[in-house]
């Protein structure tokens, strides 16, 4: 199987446990949208039943490769639709609700400011994005039955069990629409004069999954101001095993371009400061879910010791969670 089916296999994976997650469901209901997504859930069932066929076959029939290019584009799309949404509920939610910083967490986090994607299109439009994606998605699902797409009968596959590959800092940028002002405000708050105390300041993105907070962290990390303005930059995806020594020991070999087999949490951290402490530098870490002070407070005590100007952006996704 090419690299590209295979991260349309998990891509499309990955949209149906968004679609299907409590969280999404929840919010269709009350965006009154929920039969449009279970419709999408459906047909998303479908797809996955015959794509390991579709895959095979494309290689000799040309009709099935071009209904796979297609199906990758929508799944670009619903993506697309599933990150506006959330965003626009999250907008909305947030003029109703103060953001509680009285946890352990925030207190030990000195943020500057959080930030989170403004809202991109009125509920007209996206209601219409919504039932046109639907249709689209239906009828991509029922041309199955005209390219003679089987069902994979197998007891199991290779979908069921895709792992969450950690993101990087790379980013398509021809595939990112609508994220220029979200990029160029989170850019004036890295480079802007204000300094926050002891000379390291964090800027959290936050938001629940699906929003787009990666693909915003990765636009801004590859910046050519901010590539000019740091001169040391990291990117560690953390996911939900909070392991210090590990991230630590990422961080490390990141900024100082060395690979390293310590797991001595003391000789790295001590390290590392000695880096950081010559350098304005830029850290992001993406996919943060644990929020144990304990582990925070051992982490951070290397950028104690930056530059003025250092930054730390982080992605909290517990935190937006919690909102629901």
């Amino acid at each position: 199987m090419a690299v590209g089916e295979l991260f349309l296999s998990a891509f499309i994976q990955v949209l149906f446990q968004q679609l299907a997650s409590a969280a999404t469901m929840a919010l269709a209901r009350r965006e009154k949208v929920e039969s449009h997504f279970k419709k999408l859930s459906q047909s998303l069932s479908i797809i996955q039943a015959v794509l390991d066929d579709a895959e095979e076959k494309q290689l000799m029939e040309k009709s099935v490769k071009v209904w796979l290019e297609g199906l990758r584009d929508l799944a670009y799309d619903l993506d697309d639709i599933l990150d506006e949404i959330t965003t626009q509920a999250l907008i909305q939610d947030s003029k109703g609700i103060q953001h509680n910083k009285t946890s352990m967490v925030w207190k030990f986090i000195p943020t500057c400011s959080s930030y989170t994607p403004g809202a991109l299109v009125s509920n007209y439009r996206m209601m219409s994005k919504i039932k046109d994606i639907t249709n689209r998605l239906q009828y991509t699902a029922n041309q199955r039955i005209q390219l003679n797409l089987r069902e994979n009968l197998g007891v199991s596959s290779n979908r069921s069990s895709v792992i969450r590959l950690p993101s990087t800092s790379l980013v398509n940028e021809s595939h990112v629409y609508g994220r220029d002002e979200d990029k160029e405000k989170i850019i004036e708050m890295l480079l802007g004069d204000e300094v926050c105390h002891d000379n390291v300041s964090v800027i959290p993105i936050v938001g629940m999954g699906g929003i787009g907070k990666t693909t915003l962290a990765q636009l801004v990390y590859n910046d050519r101001n901010v590539k000019q303005n740091f001169h040391v930059r990291a990117w560690v995806c953390v996911s939900e095993e909070f392991d210090v020594i590990s991230i630590t020991k990422t961080i490390y070999e990141a900024v100082t371009d060395m690979s390293s087999q310590s797991k001595d949490l003391d000789m790295l951290q001590v390290s590392l400061k000695e880096k950081l402490s010559k350098s304005k530098f830029l850290i992001v870490l993406d996919d943060v879910w644990n929020e144990s002070y304990e582990k925070w407070d051992h982490l951070f005590r290397p950028f104690q010791f930056g530059r003025p100007g250092a930054e730390l952006s982080l992605q909290l996704v517990m935190i937006a969670l919690h909102q629901w």
